[in-house]
């Protein structure tokens, strides 16, 4: 049985001219100890995703389908269920740290609010600052988030989530806010924790190659629904859909030297301004007439799926 599990997820939001859906039919599962991405650009639905596995949407909003969780569906979940859900079985890494804490609380108040007072709490929040590689960690324990680098600061984030000794792991571009270094510095540290306890985690990311470093599996993202769903390496070597090789073909390579980097003609939308049949056709190279008449399903194609009606005899190159 899947970790977690999400069928034909749909969210839907109050707008001025009535409800509109923001994520439509999204359906994957997620085993336990794996890792998977979910990527795409701005706008295509990923954290709303991600944010309705523990229920964290806006008011207002509509939600069906299923989701989940070892077993038990999140949505009729009562409030005792759910605080140990979003408290101790998920944890959650956020895009930006200093937004996620209490400035005027120390991060030895921040980290021992979840593990208890006392001589032993504090033991233990500064074995886990030194677990994820903040130095001078007793000293840390006795500072305010302001006195912390961005980089330090998403490392006691991850260490309070660590804390909780989840099963799964949502980190929601969890690098966004930091210089390249130190992204990348986090991103292994996180890799080497997950396989060290054993844990299962959802990497939210436009970042391909981050993706593929870290993650066996990507789900691509684009106006609300998924269009691809692969290993991670074979979304690099042969995409199947437009998007994806677009996604591909329009990130920097060291080893390609090019005057200008290729772009992706139009611009993002999401599900709110989707047009009728497949949202990517109006960008699409490769759109024919029967692209723009109905909305392609996520489908089976080999071991694979894929959201486009023309992908077996298409031949993209990320």
């Amino acid at each position: 049985m899947s970790l977690l599990s999400l069928r034909e997820l749909t969210i839907t939001l109050p707008t001025p001219v009535g409800p509109r859906p923001v994520v439509r039919d999204v359906s994957f599962e997620l085993a336990a100890h794996e890792a998977v991405a979910l990527v795409g650009e701005s706008g295509s639905g990923k954290s709303m995703t991600v944010r309705s596995l523990l229920r964290l949407l806006p008011q207002g909003a509509q939600v069906s389908g299923e989701i989940r969780y070892d077993g038990a569906e999140v949505m009729a979940m009562s409030g005792r269920e759910l605080r140990a859900l979003r408290g101790g079985r998920v944890g959650m890494v956020f895009q930006d740290p200093r937004a996620a804490v209490n400035p005027v609380r120390t991060i030895g108040d921040f980290l021992t609010e979840r593990l208890g007072r006392g001589a032993g709490a504090r033991a233990r929040a500064q074995a886990l600052l030194e677990e994820v590689g903040v130095p001078q960690a007793a000293r840390r324990l006795r500072q305010y988030p302001h006195e912390l680098s961005g980089g330090l600061l998403q490392r006691a984030m991850i260490a309070s989530v660590l804390a909780a000794e989840p099963e799964l792991i949502l980190a929601d571009e969890p690098t966004t806010a930091l210089d390249v270094t130190t992204q990348a510095e986090v991103m292994a540290l996180l890799d080497e924790l997950r396989r060290e306890r054993g844990l299962a985690l959802l990497l939210i990311t436009h970042d391909l190659e981050l993706a593929a470093a870290v993650c066996s599996r990507t789900l691509v993202m684009y106006a609300g629904g998924l269009v691809e769903d692969c290993p991670s390496r074979r979304l690099h070597e042969r995409p199947l859909h437009p998007y994806s090789a677009a996604l591909g073909a329009s990130r920097p390579d060291v080893a390609v030297r090019r005057e200008l980097l290729p772009a992706i003609p139009g611009r993002p939308v999401s599900a709110l301004e989707a047009p009728p049949g497949c949202a990517f056709a109006p960008r699409c190279a490769f759109a024919q007439d029967r692209c723009r008449e109905q909305r392609p399903p996520l489908r089976p194609l080999g071991d694979d799926r894929v959201a486009c009606v023309r992908a077996e005899e298409l031949t993209l190159h990320g």
